[in-house]
């Protein structure tokens, strides 16, 4: 991927790796599945460096001998060192740096002794005391990027988080920049190993690449038409929390289109093909990805019960009773769900569960339950089946988007069903409603909702642009009138809310929902999600 489709992230990432020449260090992990973006954003902030004292030192882990790990790491302090045109193996970086960087050179062939395979753990961190030899040498401060740090278990090293969260604590002069395609278990070792005194993390977990930025890019690979620019704000909606999911979409459709006899443009036929291609045939690279995805659940402990659980998710099962009346039993169901959640395939909000890579359950709901018939026409009804769903899709996103925002929050409301779930940090209960209503306040823009049920009120502020400070202060003196006093304060931005409105509304005990909260119980009640509008 060669073009910037997060660049608001990308700015508050690199403003953090140039805070370093200010003197000021906050270390970042980015964590998001494969194909999320996580590298292509590290390298982009990083390459700001080049305007700074500080010195990268970028090292993309893979599952090595601790011979290649040790190999690796000292190719990319030299190459931040010296900055060669091309690659070039470590025997000719050593040779180039010996004359200007003699001590670093020597800390870096003293490693070769390790190479034989022997004293792994005594190598590892020799190999981190690098890092300030080359800082003493250069007197510039250094930025330790590790790619898929969680790499660094298969080294073989049992205290190897320990000796990185020392160092962590310890030097003032490096900022660390870490990611992680293992959510959950990078979580895990932050929280346990790295957050230490002095070398707090600030964890950034990858949502959807932003519209204003994706959407041009993914109009200039196919023809331009009103139709084509709906579908493409279609597949931002449904994959675009992966860039990979969406060049591989885009890139199919870009191919059926270069395959077409008929040159007249149907744009969202042209898109189920395509999803059907990659997705829906069972030799398509997404399908592949699906059911590799899928099939290591069944390796686990009750790993069969995983697997149908997960099915359950994806046909609209939200809460543990109900998917274990889905699977037909209630024993591990607990367990089997906590085996989903460590491998980053569900997450739980509250009470409630949820698949958050949209094209999973995408293709989970499609996939023919067990025990059914397979050959050619078991094939051709596969086929059927899943252009009904993307289908279904379509018409869900299209109506989603045609009708005011106010309304599409109001038709959530009465989807509530008592369930728990986690927003806005909080957790609290979404009760069954009985009555709804809307008014249209004098200020105009934004419309507030009354919602009745079991003795409680709630009232709501849905505004289909940014909320501001001035329209929480108005939406306090309308909850003010209300008789009975209302239960839960909920405001919702469709572009979310000004930092002052923000602190307003926290101030007056409101519940706010940004985007991604309304996007996750979208998630939950099966609605669609019809997010900003890009022209």
């Amino acid at each position: 991927m060669s073009h910037d489709l997060r660049p608001t992230l990308t700015a508050h990432v690199r403003q953090r790796v140039q805070a370093l020449d200010e003197g000021f260090r906050h270390n970042l992990a980015v964590l998001g599945p494969v194909g999320s973006g996580k590298s292509f954003l590290l390298q982009q902030a990083v390459s700001s460096c080049a305007q700074g004292r500080a010195l990268p030192v970028m090292v993309t882990l893979q599952r090595d001998s601790m011979r290649a790990f040790l190999r690796r790491f000292a190719t990319a302090v030299l190459e931040s060192a010296i900055a060669p045109d091309h690659d070039e193996p470590l025997e000719a970086l050593l040779a180039r740096a010996a004359i200007t960087l003699p001590k670093t050179t020597a800390a870096i062939a003293q490693l070769g002794r390790y190479e034989t395979g022997r004293l792994q753990a005594e190598a590892f961190t020799h190999a981190l005391d690098v890092i300030p030899v080359l800082h003493q040498e250069l007197q510039r401060p250094c930025i330790i990027v590790l790619d898929e740090f969680l790499h660094l278990e298969a080294l073989g090293v049992s205290h190897a988080f320990h000796e990185l969260g020392k160092r962590v604590m310890t030097w003032p002069f490096a900022l660390f920049l870490l990611s992680s395609s293992s959510s959950f278990r990078a979580r895990d070792i932050l929280r346990e190993r790295l957050q230490l005194l002095f070398g707090q993390f600030e964890v950034i977990a990858l949502g959807p690449i932003e519209p204003t930025a994706a959407i041009p890019w993914m109009a200039r690979e196919l023809p331009e038409s009103e139709s084509m620019s709906r579908v493409l704000q279609f597949v931002h909606r449904w994959v675009g929390g992966s860039p990979w999911y969406v060049s591989v979409v885009l890139g199919r459709m870009k191919e059926r289109l270069l395959l077409k006899r008929d040159r007249t443009l149907d744009a969202e036929a042209l898109l189920v093909q395509a999803a059907w291609d990659v997705l829906g045939h069972p030799n398509g690279v997404l399908y592949q990805w699906c059911a590799a995805q899928t099939d290591q659940v069944r390796h686990v402990h009750s790993g069969l019960l995983a697997r149908e659980a997960l099915g359950a998710l994806a046909h609209g099962m939200r809460t543990t009773q109900a998917i274990a009346g889905y699977c037909g039993t209630r024993r591990n169901v607990s367990v089997a769900l906590q085996a989903l959640v460590e491998r980053d395939l569900i997450q739980r909000k509250g009470g409630c569960w949820v698949i958050p890579d949209q094209l999973l359950a995408c293709w989970l709901a499609a996939q023919p339950e067990a025990g059914q018939p397979r050959g050619a026409k078991a094939r051709q009804a596969a086929a059927k089946r899943f252009e009904r769903a993307i289908h279904t899709l379509w018409a869900q996103w299209q109506q989603a988007t045609t009708q005011p925002f106010a309304e599409r929050i109001s038709r959530l409301l009465r989807c509530f069903r008592n369930e728990t779930v986690s927003l806005d940090h909080k957790t609290g209960r979404l009760p069954s409603f009985q009555t709804l209503r809307t008014e249209r306040p004098a200020r105009g823009g934004e419309t507030y909702v009354v919602a009745d049920g079991e003795g409680r009120r709630w009232c709501c502020l849905v505004r289909e642009g940014k909320l501001e400070e001035g329209d929480i202060a108005a939406f306090e003196e309308f909850c003010r009138t209300q008789s009975p006093r209302p239960s839960r304060k909920v405001v919702i931005g469709q572009d979310g809310l000004e930092l002052n409105a923000t602190l307003a509304a926290k101030a007056a005990n409101m519940w706010v929902w940004d985007p991604d909260d309304v996007a996750l119980l979208s998630l939950l009640y099966g609605q669609p999600m019809a997010g900003q509008q890009v022209g």
